[in-house]
Protein backbone atom coordinates (compact mmCIF):
# COMPACT_ATOMS: atom_id res chain seq x y z
CA UNK A 1 0.00 0.00 0.00
CA UNK A 2 1.16 3.53 -0.75
CA UNK A 3 0.22 6.59 1.27
CA UNK A 4 1.14 9.96 -0.21
CA UNK A 5 1.98 12.94 2.00
CA UNK A 6 0.78 16.12 0.30
CA UNK A 7 1.43 18.94 2.78
CA UNK A 8 -0.30 21.26 3.45
CA UNK A 9 -3.22 19.78 1.47
CA UNK A 10 -3.54 16.49 3.31
CA UNK A 11 -2.89 12.79 2.91
CA UNK A 12 -5.10 11.64 0.03
CA UNK A 13 -7.85 10.61 0.09
CA UNK A 14 -8.12 12.75 3.26
CA UNK A 15 -7.85 16.50 2.67
CA UNK A 16 -7.50 19.37 5.10
CA UNK A 17 -10.87 21.00 5.73
CA UNK A 18 -12.77 17.83 4.80
CA UNK A 19 -16.03 17.34 6.72
CA UNK A 20 -16.17 14.69 9.45
CA UNK A 21 -18.46 12.29 7.56
CA UNK A 22 -16.31 12.47 4.42
CA UNK A 23 -13.15 11.97 6.48
CA UNK A 24 -14.52 8.79 8.06
CA UNK A 25 -15.36 7.39 4.62
CA UNK A 26 -11.99 8.42 3.16
CA UNK A 27 -10.01 6.96 6.09
CA UNK A 28 -11.60 3.56 5.44
CA UNK A 29 -9.30 3.29 2.41
CA UNK A 30 -6.46 2.50 4.84
CA UNK A 31 -8.23 -0.01 7.09
CA UNK A 32 -10.75 -0.47 9.88
CA UNK A 33 -12.00 2.89 11.22
CA UNK A 34 -12.64 3.85 14.84
CA UNK A 35 -13.85 7.26 16.01
CA UNK A 36 -13.02 8.69 19.45
CA UNK A 37 -13.86 11.93 21.19
CA UNK A 38 -14.81 14.52 21.94
CA UNK A 39 -14.13 14.20 25.65
CA UNK A 40 -14.72 16.66 28.49
CA UNK A 41 -10.98 17.36 28.79
CA UNK A 42 -10.32 17.34 25.02
CA UNK A 43 -12.81 18.52 22.40
CA UNK A 44 -10.81 16.95 19.54
CA UNK A 45 -12.36 14.17 17.47
CA UNK A 46 -9.98 11.51 16.16
CA UNK A 47 -10.67 9.08 13.34
CA UNK A 48 -8.23 6.17 13.54
CA UNK A 49 -7.76 3.94 10.53
CA UNK A 50 -5.92 0.72 11.33
CA UNK A 51 -4.17 -0.95 8.45
CA UNK A 52 -2.03 -4.06 8.42
CA UNK A 53 0.56 -3.21 11.09
CA UNK A 54 0.23 0.59 10.82
CA UNK A 55 -2.30 3.28 11.58
CA UNK A 56 -3.40 6.68 10.37
CA UNK A 57 -4.98 9.20 12.73
CA UNK A 58 -7.21 11.91 11.25
CA UNK A 59 -7.61 14.84 13.66
CA UNK A 60 -10.55 17.25 13.80
CA UNK A 61 -9.86 19.85 16.52
CA UNK A 62 -13.14 21.65 15.88
CA UNK A 63 -15.08 18.34 15.62
CA UNK A 64 -16.25 19.31 12.13
CA UNK A 65 -13.31 19.50 9.72
CA UNK A 66 -9.93 17.80 9.29
CA UNK A 67 -6.93 19.84 10.32
CA UNK A 68 -4.22 17.16 10.67
CA UNK A 69 -3.36 13.62 9.59
CA UNK A 70 -0.77 11.56 11.48
CA UNK A 71 0.71 8.51 9.74
CA UNK A 72 2.72 5.95 11.70
CA UNK A 73 5.28 3.65 10.15
CA UNK A 74 4.57 -0.05 9.85
CA UNK A 75 5.49 -2.23 12.80
CA UNK A 76 7.11 -4.87 10.59
CA UNK A 77 10.29 -4.11 8.65
CA UNK A 78 9.14 -6.15 5.66
CA UNK A 79 5.77 -4.38 5.41
CA UNK A 80 4.62 -3.38 1.93
CA UNK A 81 3.52 0.04 3.28
CA UNK A 82 5.26 2.94 1.58
CA UNK A 83 4.65 6.46 2.87
CA UNK A 84 5.85 8.82 0.16
CA UNK A 85 6.69 12.48 -0.19
CA UNK A 86 7.63 13.33 -3.79
CA UNK A 87 8.56 9.71 -4.43
CA UNK A 88 10.75 9.28 -1.33
CA UNK A 89 9.68 6.78 1.31
CA UNK A 90 9.82 8.93 4.45
CA UNK A 91 10.12 5.90 6.73
CA UNK A 92 12.86 4.17 4.72
CA UNK A 93 14.99 7.23 3.88
CA UNK A 94 17.42 8.16 6.67
CA UNK A 95 15.99 11.06 8.69
CA UNK A 96 19.10 13.19 8.26
CA UNK A 97 18.93 12.75 4.44
CA UNK A 98 15.23 13.61 4.34
CA UNK A 99 15.72 16.80 6.37
CA UNK A 100 18.61 17.82 4.09
CA UNK A 101 16.32 17.38 1.08
CA UNK A 102 13.74 19.74 2.64
CA UNK A 103 16.49 22.26 3.48
CA UNK A 104 17.86 22.02 -0.06
CA UNK A 105 14.36 22.84 -1.35
CA UNK A 106 14.48 26.06 0.69
CA UNK A 107 12.29 25.05 3.63
CA UNK A 108 13.22 26.15 7.12
CA UNK A 109 13.47 23.31 9.59
CA UNK A 110 12.92 23.63 13.32
CA UNK A 111 15.15 21.02 14.96
CA UNK A 112 14.93 22.48 18.47
CA UNK A 113 13.54 19.06 19.42
CA UNK A 114 15.68 16.68 17.32
CA UNK A 115 13.29 13.81 18.00
CA UNK A 116 10.39 15.76 16.46
CA UNK A 117 11.65 18.13 13.74
CA UNK A 118 9.18 20.36 11.91
CA UNK A 119 9.45 21.47 8.30
CA UNK A 120 8.24 25.03 8.71
CA UNK A 121 5.81 26.60 6.23
CA UNK A 122 5.18 23.16 4.71
CA UNK A 123 3.24 22.14 7.84
CA UNK A 124 4.75 18.70 8.22
CA UNK A 125 6.31 17.32 11.38
CA UNK A 126 8.20 14.09 11.84
CA UNK A 127 8.86 11.91 14.86
CA UNK A 128 11.64 9.50 15.74
CA UNK A 129 9.93 8.22 18.91
CA UNK A 130 9.73 4.45 19.13
CA UNK A 131 9.80 1.71 21.74
CA UNK A 132 11.06 -0.83 19.21
CA UNK A 133 14.65 -1.91 18.63
CA UNK A 134 15.71 0.11 15.56
CA UNK A 135 18.97 1.17 13.87
CA UNK A 136 20.42 4.35 15.37
CA UNK A 137 22.10 7.28 13.65
CA UNK A 138 25.77 7.11 14.71
CA UNK A 139 26.00 10.93 14.78
CA UNK A 140 23.19 11.71 17.23
CA UNK A 141 22.10 8.34 18.66
CA UNK A 142 18.49 8.89 17.54
CA UNK A 143 16.58 6.37 15.42
CA UNK A 144 18.01 6.43 11.91
CA UNK A 145 14.54 6.67 10.34
CA UNK A 146 11.39 8.62 11.15
CA UNK A 147 8.56 6.65 12.75
CA UNK A 148 5.65 9.05 12.16
CA UNK A 149 4.71 12.00 9.96
CA UNK A 150 2.05 14.60 10.75
CA UNK A 151 0.60 16.74 7.96
CA UNK A 152 -1.38 19.74 9.22
CA UNK A 153 -3.09 22.87 7.99
CA UNK A 154 -1.60 24.85 10.86
CA UNK A 155 1.89 26.29 10.74
CA UNK A 156 3.54 25.44 14.05
CA UNK A 157 6.20 28.08 13.40
CA UNK A 158 6.32 31.41 15.01
CA UNK A 159 8.14 34.19 13.23
CA UNK A 160 11.64 33.39 14.42
CA UNK A 161 13.61 34.24 11.34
Amino acid sequence: MEIILDPPNGVPPVRMGMAFEEAVQAAAAWGEVRVSGPFDHDPTVKVQSMGDGFDVLVILKDQKTVNAVDVSCAEEEDSDLRVLYRGLDVFRTPARQLLKMFADEGYRIDESNPEEPVVLDLTIAFSRWTSQEVPLDPEDGLPLYFTAALVSNENPATDNG
